[in-house]
């Protein structure tokens, strides 16, 4: 018994000596020189870059690239490594945007609460639509430049830095030194990828240990397959993780390629069923090959393929001609130093789990080869090229590895640079209406911070499109943000939303619009603003030169007035002003102008005033013009509902609204206050064909800007903006354009404007689906100098608050007008129509929870 013991006690020591080996013992990183911000490793020295990820490329950055390239190190002692992460940690930017949409509190607030889990839960498994086989979700890309020598002398090495950090610098790439914390974090998030992590975590760094020791979990296990390797670690939470690491490669070169059709391979907006289905991550390696050694070895090739061409040979080497006209062609760009000989290695390595292996892999495959790259899985060859995608493993031996297993490629550098991973889509990231891109990376949509020249809005969008669902979206997040609103509406669209955030509805019944109500508040008021160039803003001057516009054209519809009119028409408005103030109506300036007249009898000043006389308080349109504005500058969010005006004062009282709105943006206070005007079916409410009107238009836009505000003029489809000259005014005076899903009219406008867009972007918009039958909308945003493409995607419960569908509007109604309160009114409605989806939603929500 004893013996047996001793013995089993024997082994265990034994055991306890034996030498257990474990991954972090391969990896080469040791120490950092904080001073040379210089990675000190086994066998070679390297530093790296953060990179941001480029909105779009063009042949002009692919040109500076490659020059870029070719003033790199040459030589088997150096190493290039560019990799883009893609992932779903998002959880940050959500958050911070909820905090954003929360300050009101209230129903803001909860209906931040409930936007963001609903987010949360698309981060991870993707928004609910009714597309099946499509995964719609989050994410977001981060890229990284490594470099590495195994060059004795360190000043090579900072030379390199330099050059790279001024040629990206200059090329618009914003630039992060990698600090060893980026560092072990990035090779954590290789070796010890967890899938549950929701938001960005860098690593701590102990200066005392080796850099190696502190980049794993120190449990962490792998185990390697033909097709894929299995990993198991703890996380940081006492989590086991699990994941299967599936590293993919070129099956061959492609014929032609462009460095902007790289962002088709991982997410495609042709085809939206095809796009990678997994975190991953692509990692380009490389090395600039010798200039004079490639230039020897291609004059010795030539020199045979003289030989051949011109000897009888030639018979049994067709192909011949055409590679010495290749090689003549490469001895010339190396000799004019327009582009050098590259190798490379390229991986794409999928982060997925043992249920979703196959799918997400298969996924990946027809992804990349819809956009014209073919990839496999690389059997039997999954070890070496893990850790070909961690930084500086090139240096330490690893290159020599992928050649024999005749995975380097050789090439161009002005080729290479079409395989650099830098480019996706261009995202907004400040907060404002969820709006992910078509390449599902997370974006936000706010016209105040979008960088646009100014913030007005045309935005077009046909039935069915989803455009109500995306502008109340809009309307509600910027009042959830502390800014104004006003919606000028027809068809009590907006009654649901504005009664919900305890805004004001205002019908025909009561809305007078007397311009000159708040005269003597702007002239009292103590606010200062500053125009775009630091000058200081007149209110009152402004105020004055608006209701001068307003006047001149309800007085003359149909034809612009003189500049003498203008002139004249200006002193009898400032005149009734003096007399009466804020007390003034239309028949003061109407007496005004008669008394400017004179004995004389001008007629080109009495002509005004007669035809002013409809407007005066004797005439037929009296109240609406005389009556003071019922316009609140203290409301935060109101909607003017139009339904119920005459056709021929509709016009009159759009323009009244949009001078009196401009008033209410001055008296809001700060030009830091966002501040929005929405003017819903404008194709209905802005067709006239007045010069006098489109410079109105022009006019009251520019000063809404100098008071931080906006104007979206929204119709349903883009060739309304171009059917009358105040409609022509809107779109042209708003920097920021949107379309939906367009009706049959776009065809039209397309063949009397052939350039408007590129056949790509036809393509795209007229593959918009109806948001019923996709479960989403989809949107063209051109703002700031780009264009980019979004889903807009809504709950089942904010789709029934949205909604404008008549018999759904007409419960909600009912039940309102019976003394139900309007958030009851909205559940019920929700339920009654919406009830199984709602169901559905919940019941995924609490099950990812």
């Amino acid at each position: 018994m004893l013996s047996r013991a001793s013995s089993g006690l024997s082994a265990l020591f034994q055991e306890a000596k034996r030498a257990q080996n474990h991954l972090h013992h391969e990896l080469p990183y040791r120490d950092y020189d904080p001073i040379e911000r210089v990675f000190e490793n086994t066998h070679s020295r390297g530093f790296g870059f953060k990179l941001s990820v480029l909105g779009g490329a063009n042949d002009d950055l692919i040109q500076s690239l490659s020059h870029l390239i070719g003033d790199l190190p040459q030589g088997e002692k150096w190493d290039y490594q560019v990799q883009l992460f893609g992932h779903n940690r998002v959880a940050h930017y959500l958050e911070g945007n909820k905090a954003q949409l929360s300050q009101r509190g209230g129903i803001c607030q909860k209906m931040a609460n409930d936007d963001a889990i609903y987010a949360h839960y698309a981060a991870q498994h993707g928004f609910l639509h009714r597309q099946k086989n499509n995964r719609f979700d989050l994410r977001d890309h981060d890229a990284f430049f490594f470099v590495s020598t195994c060059e004795k002398d360190p000043q090579e090495l900072l030379d390199a830095r330099l050059t790279l950090e001024t040629g990206l610098a200059q090329l618009g790439f914003d630039l992060l030194p990698v600090t060893p914390e980026m560092l072990l974090t990035s090779v954590g998030d290789i070796l010890n990828f967890d899938k549950r992590q929701d938001r960005p975590k860098e690593k701590s760094y102990n200066p005392l240990e080796p850099l190696n020791q502190q980049a794993l979990s120190p449990d962490t296990e792998a185990l390697t397959y033909r097709g894929h390797i299995a990993t198991r670690h703890t996380n940081d939470q006492g989590k086991e993780v699990q994941t299967e690491i599936v590293n993919m490669g070129l099956s061959r070169l492609p014929g032609d390629y462009r460095l902007y059709a790289l962002p088709e391979a991982f997410s495609s907006i042709r085809n939206v069923s095809r796009n990678i289905t997994c975190p991953y991550r692509v990692t380009l390696n490389f090395r600039n090959e010798p200039t004079g050694k490639q230039n020897a070895d291609n004059d010795n090739k030539i020199k045979d393929l003289n030989k051949t061409v011109n000897s009888q040979m030639a018979l049994l080497a067709p192909t011949a001609e055409d590679e010495l006209k290749e090689r003549k062609g490469i001895q010339k760009g190396l000799l004019s130093k327009e582009f050098t000989i590259a190798s490379m290695v390229l991986t794409v390595t999928l982060f997925t789990d043992k249920d979703n292996q196959k799918k997400d892999t298969q996924a990946a495959k027809e992804s990349f080869s819809n956009a014209g790259l073919d990839i496999i899985p690389l059997k039997m060859n999954q070890p070496q090229s893990l850790l070909s995608t961690l930084p500086f493993m090139m240096s330490e031996g690893l290159w020599q590895d992928c050649k024999k297993a005749g995975r380097v490629r050789t090439l161009k550098s002005s080729n290479l640079v079409n395989f650099l991973p830098l480019i996706m889509d261009f995202c907004q990231l400040k907060g404002g209406v969820l709006l992910p891109t078509m390449r599902q990376q997370i974006s936000f949509f706010n016209p105040f911070t979008c960088g646009s020249d100014n913030q007005n809005i045309a935005l077009t969008g046909g039935s069915g499109a989803g455009k109500s669902f995306f502008v109340q979206e809009m309307a509600e997040v910027i009042y959830a943000m502390g800014g104004k609103v006003w919606i000028l509406d027809k068809g009590s669209s907006y009654k649901k939303l504005t009664l919900s955030l305890g805004g004001t509805y205002m019908t025909h019944a009561n809305i007078f619009l007397n311009p000159f109500t708040h005269l003597g508040s702007i002239q009292n008021a103590e606010f200062e603003f500053v125009d775009d160039d630091g000058h200081a803003i007149d209110p009152m001057l402004e105020a004055l030169d608006n209701i001068t516009a307003l006047f001149a054209t309800i007085a003359s519809p149909y034809a612009p007035l003189t500049a003498f009119q203008q002139s004249v028409l200006g002193d009898a408005i400032v005149t009734a002003w003096e007399r009466k103030g804020n007390q003034a109506i239309v028949d003061d300036v109407r007496d005004a102008l008669i008394e400017i007249a004179g004995i004389d009898s001008d007629r080109r000043i009495k002509d005004i005033a007669v035809q002013l006389k409809k407007f005066c308080s004797d005439g037929m349109y009296k109240e609406v013009f005389n009556k003071p504005s019922m316009l609140d500058p203290k409301v935060e969010i109101t909607t003017l509902e139009l339904d119920g005006f005459p056709p021929a004062v509709l016009r009159p009282v759009i323009f009244a609204l949009m001078v009196s709105i401009n008033q209410q943006m001055y008296l809001s206070g700060s030009r830091s206050t966002p501040k929005l005007c929405i003017i819903e079916e404008a194709w209905s409410l802005l067709s006239g064909a007045n010069e006098q009107a489109r410079e109105f238009i022009n006019t009251g836009y520019r000063t809404a800007r100098k008071f931080g505000g906006a104007f979206c003029t929204v119709t349903q489809g883009i060739e309304d903006f171009f059917s009358s000259e105040e409609a022509k005014a809107c779109y042209n005076n708003s920097d920021i354009h949107i379309i939906l899903r367009q009706g049959e009219g776009f065809d039209k406008y397309l063949s009397q404007n052939p350039s408007a867009f590129s056949p790509y972007e036809q393509r795209i918009i007229k593959s918009f689906d109806k948001s019923s039958t996709a479960g989403y909308s989809c949107a063209r945003i051109k703002a700031g100098g780009h264009v980019t493409y979004h889903r807009f995607f809504a709950s089942p419960v904010k789709r029934a608050m949205f909604s404008t569908e008549p018999k759904e509007f007409e419960y909600c109604e009912n039940l309102y007008k019976q003394g139900m309160a309007l958030e009851d009114a909205i559940e019920q409605t929700s339920m009654h129509f919406y009830g199984k989806e709602i169901e559905a939603f919940n019941q995924a929500i609490g099950a990812s929870s």
